[in-house]
């Protein structure tokens, strides 16, 4: 099944978001987050790219960027395997260390613009790792603003839309439940490991033979498909239920 596309920005703004694989830790020492960042400071050059906010957290990075002449695909696929290739000589590992795919959602307009870049900030705080941003995690671009050190952050665009006083209150009330969160992306599992799971769970090895089920152990199965990772379509396209009675019963 091919990959669902890209959504692409207006504005050429994004946020980005990489995760570890299976939710692997990228970032062992304060060694590898300065790599990373001494490499993000790098391809922001060489790749033309604009940097709004980052924050490194242990097994996942958040960015905001405005690109120009060179695809996002093309950006992280040099910055990721070059932080793969040198934390993997490192630690003397091999394969790899991001999820294969980067995450990537536009952002259109200001006020959403402001909503990002607040959350990418508070990421520390909501992991319990320091009592306010830019209190005491020093891998995040609120440092920068606060100290006005702006070596990776292009500043003056932010303060184009936000001012620096408004950027920096100890806000909790912006709009972090629509941005792109980690806890909310969910990996697509492929078909043969999802079948896996259904016979495990069923012990049925056949769509007609998992249809005669009785129903409302059925619908327990179903439930248990989706909390195993399984999408709608997957359990629709694997078992032979409809979509809508899958959605219904999940809705339950």
């Amino acid at each position: 099944m091919p990959r669902k596309a890209r959504k692409s920005s207006s504005t050429s703004i994004y946020h980005i978001v990489i995760r570890g694989l299976d939710r692997q830790i990228m970032f062992e020492s304060e060694k590898d987050y300065k790599k990373y960042l001494q490499l993000l400071l790098f391809y922001k050059t060489e790749c033309h790219f604009e940097l709004y906010a980052y924050c490194l957290m242990s097994n996942h990075i958040h960015l905001l960027i405005k690109t120009t002449d060179i695809s996002l695909e093309t950006i992280f696929r040099k910055l990721n395997t070059n932080y793969a290739t040198w934390f993997n000589m490192k630690y003397q590992r091999i394969g790899h260390l991001q999820q294969e795919r980067f995450y990537s959602e536009p952002v259109e307009n200001k006020q959403y613009f402001i909503n990002v870049i607040k959350y990418i900030h508070n990421n520390p705080l909501k992991a319990g790792l320091e009592t306010y941003p830019g209190a005491s995690y020093f891998w995040s671009s609120i440092c920068e603003y606060i100290a006005e050190d702006y070596m990776l952050v292009d500043s003056a665009f932010v303060f184009d839309i936000i001012s620096k006083n408004d950027l920096l209150t100890r806000q909790s009330d912006y709009l972090d439940d629509n941005c792109l969160d980690v806890d909310t992306i969910k990996r697509r599992l492929p078909d043969d490991v999802a079948r896996e799971i259904i016979c495990d769970i069923t012990q049925k090895d056949s769509c007609s033979e998992f249809q005669e089920t009785e129903i409302s152990k059925r619908n327990e199965y179903i439930r248990e498909f989706h909390n195993q990772g399984l999408s709608v379509r997957q359990i629709n396209r694997l078992t032979g239920i409809s979509r809508g009675t899958i959605q219904r019963v999940i809705n339950q």
